[in-house]
């Protein structure tokens, strides 16, 4: 049992320090811990089936498993390789406490420790951390779920390759191999007949070629480039917007009748995306409002110039399909229709004529 467990287990420590050279510098650190803290809860029991603790006793109590450490790190990889960001510290809180825990009870004199061990170790604190890791376990497992269908969708939103995705799924699966056979052992040892370290064998089993299979892939994908979810920049889209209106104005881009989004945004030299968030964060409009009032200011300008043409045909040269869309949004625009705008503004331009002459 220990041959098969340390051998296993120097497989993983050789490959994790493998890892933990290269690029992609958090991703390999967060993956090498998590190796590593599963080489710690292979430890005790690599070197209790060989007979150490009979032989040296006060190895009881070394802290060399965290348990409670897998899932944080689980999770501070998938957050690394989904977003490419650490977690919050909190997450180390209970890892760190139950280190700290061993460490102080391993520096107790050795009688003292075993009486602590029968009195208090295994009749109430193992239920209360086998409890707590089962909870640490399923809930990490079910957030990095959330995390991946989170990439997928963004990968696929994208039409990217699914690649990077996949390489989380096979980080979760493995993952999720270790939860469910450590939780049927705690069902059966509440449940069927408490458990020994010894009928614990075949978990620790599957815990290693679990551990394996994470070095091993991880080696093989280590200079792999990440494809993490690139979240918004927040910006102040009013200026951005306003240099875009001063650019379509001065090219007098709406003219074009056939004029899209997409072809707007080419012309922009920008997505179609950030120039439809563009136009509303930053206008209040969207793309058809914002071209139809540029193309509506055109013709009340012509009108308030005294220009004798059709006003269908400013109409359709400012680059409206229709005289309906045009009368809709011009009277929407100047709460009158276009023929009476033009009476107004042929009225005030007379008076104004009128008033000049007089002055002369």
């Amino acid at each position: 049992m220990s041959l098969i467990l340390g051998l296993f287990e120097t497989q993983m420590l050789v490959l994790a320090a493998a890892i933990i050279i290269g690029r992609n510098g958090t991703a390999r650190r967060s993956l090498g811990a998590l190796l590593a803290v599963l080489c710690g809860i292979l430890t005790p029991f690599a070197i209790g089936y060989a007979g150490f603790y009979d032989r040296w006793p006060w190895l009881s109590f070394a802290p060399f498993a965290v348990p409670l450490a897998m899932g944080p790190l689980l999770y501070a990889h998938l957050n690394t390789l989904i977003f490419d960001r650490p977690i919050p510290r909190w997450h180390a809180a209970l890892p760190l406490a139950q280190f700290a825990y061993q460490a102080i009870a391993f520096c107790l004199p050795l009688d003292l420790r075993g009486a602590f061990d029968r009195e208090v170790q295994r009749p109430w604190l193992d239920p209360i951390l086998a409890a707590l890791l089962l909870a640490s376990m399923i809930g990490y497992a079910v957030a990095g779920l959330r995390a991946l269908r989170r990439h997928r969708g963004w990968l696929l939103a994208r039409r990217s390759d699914l690649a990077a995705a996949r390489r989380v799924q096979g980080v979760l699966v493995a993952y999720a191999a270790i939860v469910t056979v450590r939780t049927g052992y705690l069902i059966a040892d509440a449940l069927i007949a408490p458990l020994s370290y010894l009928d614990m064998f075949g978990f620790y089993v599957v815990l290693a070629v679990v551990g394996n299979y994470l070095a091993i892939e991880g080696w093989r994908q280590a200079d792999t480039r990440l494809q993490p979810i690139v979240e918004p920049i927040e910006r102040d889209w009013r200026p951005v917007a306003a240099r875009w209106m001063d650019r379509i104005e001065a090219h007098e881009w709406w003219r074009d009748p056939d004029l899209d989004l997409a072809e707007l945004a080419r012309k922009l030299g920008t997505n179609t995306a950030y120039l439809s968030r563009g136009l509303n964060e930053g206008l209040g409009l969207g793309f058809v409002e914002a071209i139809n009032g540029l193309r509506v200011e055109h013709v009340a300008a012509q009108l308030r110039d005294g220009s004798n043409s059709d006003i269908l045909t400013l109409a359709i040269d400012a680059g409206f399909g229709s005289k309906a869309t045009f009368n809709r949004v011009f009277k929407d625009r100047f709460g009158i229709t276009p023929s009476a705008y033009r009476h107004v503004s042929t009225d005030k331009n007379n008076a104004d004529r009128r008033d000049l002459q007089r002055k002369a």
